[in-house]
């Protein structure tokens, strides 16, 4: 349904378990996807996908693994699915020698770019001084040289798929992995501040709703070093046409239990908590929530009771977040049996999102 210029089409939706990496197979998605099948209430799916991926080489862009998810999804099923692209920007590991699997090896062989820790490698930073310790690294997006390439590509991402009714989300990943990578090991990019990053990512969500006209455009917004920047960030989104989004959906028991101070500083301004905006922006923007794999099977939020069943985090989409969309991670595998794809599925044909108006900030 859409109410406004902006397509929308609010509700659940699958969301991968991998990532198209440049140079590495896609073919996942297609077993991913095929668990769609019959499921009208999960609207479409969320993939992960590199800017190695997108561009291989400066300037020459490479969409096949979209355009093929998008095909599948229109044709493949007993009722077409809708497309939200999520852009991933990190690694995790080391960097090995000119890998385009994250960033485009052009960027990484230009001192245009700025330095990193090795030497004769550019426009990134992160745990990898040596060239083979393990860690994450990152593109420096906030130095503007490399941001400048990365809006180039949105423009031609929006060129080929702003157009396709059946691609609803265009998501920028989780903001904390560039501070985390610039200045989180030590060793600090001298780029690199949380008002440098603060501005090349307004400049990227602005370059990214003129190349999305008619598309929902999210920001995970979550940390910064520090938590002014992530404040501004998620007050600043309203007025520029941007859906809030983040990397965790905790469940509704933790927030009773623990209280919001939980949740990262992005949603803690989008709900108006005192010490970080005081402004409930509810009412004035929609957010858009990726429930990951150690939100509903991991260790990682234990000490705040997790991981959750799905009832309990739809319970805090529908009363804390006042989600319009959820991408549900497709488990498999060693995952709990609750949280197996067909029982997610199920909870969430049970349980629709109610906060699903059009949002206010839209045209």
């Amino acid at each position: 349904m859409t109410s406004g210029k902006i397509k929308w089409n609010p509700g659940h939706y699958m969301a991968s378990n991998g990532v198209v990496y440049g140079g590495k197979s896609s073919a996942f998605m297609q077993w991913e996807m095929d668990d769609l099948n019959n499921q009208d209430a999960i609207l479409g799916y969320r993939m992960f996908i590199t800017w190695g991926a997108l561009e291989p080489t400066q300037g020459k862009y490479d969409f096949s693994a979209i355009d093929a998810a998008l095909t599948r999804l229109k044709t493949a099923y007993n009722k077409p699915k809708r497309l939200v692209i999520m852009l991933w920007l990190y690694g995790q590991g080391a960097l090995g020698n000119n890998s385009g699997a994250v960033f485009p090896t052009y960027v990484q062989q230009n001192p245009l770019y700025g330095a990193s820790p090795v030497a004769g490698s550019y426009g990134w930073w992160g745990k990898n001084s040596n060239g083979a310790s393990t860690g994450m690294y990152a593109p420096a997006v906030y130095y503007q040289p490399v941001m400048d390439r990365l809006i180039a590509l949105v423009q031609a991402m929006g060129q080929h798929l702003d157009g396709d009714p059946y691609v609803e989300g265009f998501f920028i990943q989780e903001d904390s992995t560039f501070p985390q990578a610039a200045a989180g090991f030590g060793s600090v990019d001298p780029h690199y501040s949380d008002d440098a990053l603060l501005a090349q990512l307004e400049r990227l969500l602005t370059a990214s709703t003129a190349a999305f006209p008619h598309t929902n455009v999210i920001m995970a917004n979550s940390y910064f070093k520090g938590p002014a920047a992530a404040v501004a960030l998620e007050q600043w989104m309203p007025a520029n046409r941007i859906a809030a989004g983040s990397a965790d959906s905790l469940g509704q028991s933790a927030i009773n239990s623990y209280g919001t101070s939980i949740l990262g500083w992005g949603l803690q301004a989008y709900l108006g908590i005192p010490q970080y905006g005081g402004t409930d922006l509810r009412s004035k923007m929609t957010v858009m929530m990726d429930v990951e794999e150690p939100d509903m099977d991991g260790s990682f939020f234990n000490q705040y009771g997790g991981p959750w069943t799905p009832i309990d985090i739809i319970n805090a989409l529908n009363q804390t977040y006042h989600a319009s969309h959820a991408f549900w991670t497709r488990l498999g595998g060693n995952a709990a049996a609750a949280v197996h794809w067909p029982a997610v599925a199920a909870a969430c044909a049970a349980n629709p999102l109610i906060r699903t108006g059009y949002p206010a900030n839209y045209p």
